[in-house]
C-alpha cells in the first residue's frame, strides 16, 4: 500500500525531465520555442556579446562549453545608461544556467576567451515564451 501511495505522490507532482527549467516557468512539458546552436571561435581575450530581448515570463537555458576552463560569461543590461549586471562566472569550462528576466528589456550575453589559447565555445540556448536570440552584435 506504501508503494501506491507513493507513485501517486511522484505522479501528482508532475515536472518536466529537466530540473534545471522551472515547471512554473515554462510548463513541465513544453518543448523550447526555439533552440539556438553556435560554434563561436574566441582568441585569447576575444570579447563578443549577443542580445536577448525578453520579459518577465520569458525563459533562456544557456549551456556553453570549451575544451578548457576558459569561459567567462555574464548577462546584463543597459536600463538608463547604466550596466546590471544579473549574474556572472569566470574561467568555466562548462555553463548551464537557466536565465528569467525579471522585466522586459535587451539582455546581453556576454562571453570572453581568458584562457591561454584560441577556443572554441559550443553554444546552445533554449527559447521559452516570447524571448528572442538577436545573434552576435
Amino acid at each position: 500500500m506504501r508503494t501506491v501511495i507513493l507513485l501517486l505522490a511522484l505522479a501528482a507532482c508532475g515536472g518536466g525531465d529537466d530540473p534545471n527549467v522551472p515547471a512554473d516557468a515554462a510548463g513541465p512539458d513544453v518543448a523550447p520555442r526555439q533552440i539556438v546552436m553556435e560554434n563561436l571561435p574566441l582568441a585569447i581575450n576575444d570579447i563578443q556579446e549577443a542580445i536577448l530581448v525578453g520579459g518577465k515570463g520569458d525563459v533562456a537555458r544557456i549551456r556553453m562549453s570549451a575544451a578548457s576552463a576558459a569561459i567567462d560569461w555574464n548577462i546584463h543590461s543597459h536600463p538608463n545608461g547604466e550596466t546590471i549586471v544579473v549574474d556572472e562566472a569566470f574561467k568555466q569550462m562548462t555553463v548551464d544556467y537557466v536565465f528569467m528576466p525579471k522585466q522586459q528589456a535587451d539582455w546581453y550575453l556576454l562571453v570572453r576567451n581568458k584562457g591561454l589559447t584560441d577556443i572554441t565555445v559550443q553554444l546552445q540556448i533554449e527559447l521559452y515564451g516570447n524571448i528572442t536570440w538577436s545573434g552576435w552584435q
